[in-house]
C-alpha cells in the first residue's frame, strides 16, 4: 500500500516543477491553505500547454492596502514571447482555469503573472 506523502515530501516535490522564492513563507502561507497543493498540481497542463518555453517560479506578495499575502505563481517567458502574444495566451489560460479554480477554492490565494527570463 502507498503510504501518503507528508506536507514536507510534498513541499519539495513542488521545487523540482517550480522555482521557489523564500521557501519558508511560501510553505507557511501553503500550510494555511492546502488547497493551494492541488492547485499547483492541477495547473501544469495548462502552463505546459499555453507555455512550452516558461520557467515557473513561485513568490509571495503582501499587500499592504488589504493586509493580504499571497502567492504569485510567475510564468516568466522569453522576451520574443512576451512581446508576441504571451499576454494572450495568458488570459487564455485564465478563462480555461476558472472552472479549476472555483472547484478547488483557490482565487486569490494563489496569482498567476507573466513575466520575462533574464538571458
Amino acid at each position: 500500500m502507498h503510504e501518503e506523502l507528508s506536507f514536507d515530501e510534498r513541499f519539495e516535490a513542488l521545487g523540482e516543477y517550480y522555482k521557489i522564492e523564500s521557501p519558508d513563507k511560501i510553505k507557511s502561507h501553503i500550510r494555511e491553505n492546502e488547497n493551494i497543493f492541488v492547485f499547483l498540481e492541477e495547473v501544469k497542463p495548462y502552463l505546459e500547454e499555453s507555455f512550452l518555453d516558461a520557467e515557473f517560479l513561485l513568490k509571495m506578495n503582501f499587500e499592504p492596502e488589504m493586509d493580504d499575502d499571497y502567492i504569485i505563481l510567475m510564468v516568466n517567458v522569453p522576451l520574443m514571447h512576451f512581446r508576441n502574444g504571451a499576454r494572450n495566451d495568458l488570459t487564455v489560460m485564465q478563462r480555461k482555469l476558472f472552472p479549476l479554480r472555483r472547484r478547488i477554492n483557490v482565487r486569490r490565494e494563489c496569482l498567476i503573472m507573466l513575466g520575462f527570463l533574464d538571458v
